[in-house]
């Protein structure tokens, strides 16, 4: 039986490395998101022909594993692969892979008995946008953004401030006010975001991602925090506002993304999915993504 083992801060550099060999496309594949919803998923992992195995057994849902993780080699995989049907099989669970980028299907379509076994999760796609875009907003298709930013402006005194250790209780507070609005300890779902934003916070030094916040009339009301996802793109993880401040949301999403990620080379930026809830796809789609990176669910018999 494979011996798993669950995911800790120490693990980043053992992730990190193998991360950097898969040149990962997909919003989960970073160690901060990983480490940050481990216990929602609970995440276990483990190392099987030099690579990094993670599996997910969320309560309530199926298990699934995440693309093994490290340098390609066909031989490797499928053994790796077989020794994953034979831990999931013992568990009496069916092995499904999930969150798998549609570039490397191919390395699972000579282990599956058909194209049945192959289906495409639209809700956890993810959005991704030029950097450019995102930090002019130039053109008619952005006039609203615009509009947005320059009624902020007018109304409200403003400071960008990047994020540093001393910030960690600000965005716990901007969190809190988050939740309250939207009654957090009613909603599992809401819950658990909470929970998950609590230890990116609490282990911000550790896990060295890069975040902002906004202070509105002498008040933090926003921030936002995220990384390098690949070598030209940065995901943002969590972002956060006061929502009865007109303009804010676009307005720190601008300027994290001309502050940090222009300035950092990162031609994209991954906002991550929409889990398939029509008004946050509304929100996404009105920033005019170049494209979607389609995630696919892989069953192997």
């Amino acid at each position: 039986m494979l011996d798993f083992a669950e995911i800790n801060i120490g693990d980043k550099a053992l992730f990190d490395r193998y991360l950097k060999c898969h040149n990962p496309q997909v919003s989960e594949l970073t160690f901060t998101n990983l480490f940050m919803w481990r216990n929602y998923y609970r995440c276990r992992y483990i190392i099987i022909n030099d690579f990094l195995c993670v599996i997910a057994v969320p309560e309530g849902k199926e298990p699934f594993s995440f693309m093994p993780l490290g340098v390609m080699d066909n031989e490797r995989l499928e053994d790796t692969v077989h020794k994953l049907k034979e831990y999931f099989t013992k568990k009496g669970w069916q092995l499904r892979f999930s969150r798998i980028a549609e570039g490397v299907l191919g390395y699972f379509r000579t282990l599956t008995n058909s194209e049945d076994d192959i289906a495409l999760d639209r809700d956890n796609s993810d959005y991704i946008y030029l950097t450019g875009d995102m930090t002019n907003l130039s053109g008619k298709k952005y006039d609203g953004k615009r509009n947005h930013i320059n009624n902020f402006k007018k109304l409200y005194e403003f400071e960008y401030v990047p994020m540093n250790d001393n910030h960690i209780e600000d965005c716990r507070s901007i969190m809190e006010g988050w939740c309250s609005e939207r009654s957090c300890e009613d909603h599992k779902a809401l819950y658990c975001e909470k929970l998950a934003n609590y230890e990116a916070l609490d282990n911000f030094l550790q896990l060295s991602y890069k975040g902002a916040l906004i202070k509105v009339n002498g008040r933090f009301e926003a921030f936002t925090i995220g990384e390098m996802l690949n070598s030209d793109t940065a995901v943002i993880h969590i972002e956060k506002a006061n929502s009865k401040i007109k303009g804010l949301y676009t307005f720190i999403n601008q300027q994290f993304c001309s502050n940090e990620w222009e300035q950092a080379g990162a031609l994209y930026i991954n906002r991550e999915q929409d889990l398939g809830i029509e008004g946050l796809r509304k929100a996404k789609m009105s920033y005019h993504p170049v494209k979607l990176v389609d995630k696919y669910s892989v069953v192997i018999k």
